[in-house]
């Protein structure tokens, strides 16, 4: 039984996603760490930290970060192509600014 629960239970999260370059050139990174802290990045320059929450099972990401005046943000998190890939849906973020980008936010796992 444990072995299947450490197999279903797979940390997909951990570890640095970037988005491809925007029209601009900018790449959004963003590292998560196993301690469920987080650093946010814009061409390699540090912009956003926090901590989070994240069920494999459900793919409930909850975060705060230090910007939007420490409100909570709360997405599903899709996962597709073996789960290399990532965007964020919104199910409650009061932070319109915040929200805004997340929803265009495309990432890939840098290996």
């Amino acid at each position: 039984m444990a072995i299947l629960f450490s197999i279903t239970t797979k940390d997909t999260l951990t570890g640095r996603w970037e988005s491809k370059p925007s029209e601009q050139g900018n790449i959004i990174g963003v590292v998560f760490k196993a301690d469920n802290s987080f650093e946010g990045y814009v061409n390699k320059k540090p912009f956003a930290s926090g901590t989070y929450t994240f069920n494999p099972v459900d793919s409930i990401f909850s975060f705060v970060d230090n910007g939007c005046d420490g409100r909570r943000g709360i997405y599903k998190i899709m996962l597709y192509s073996n789960s290399d890939s990532l965007r964020f849906e919104p199910l409650s973020d009061s932070c319109e600014a915040r929200k805004s980008g997340m929803l265009r936010l495309v990432m890939g796992r840098v290996k």
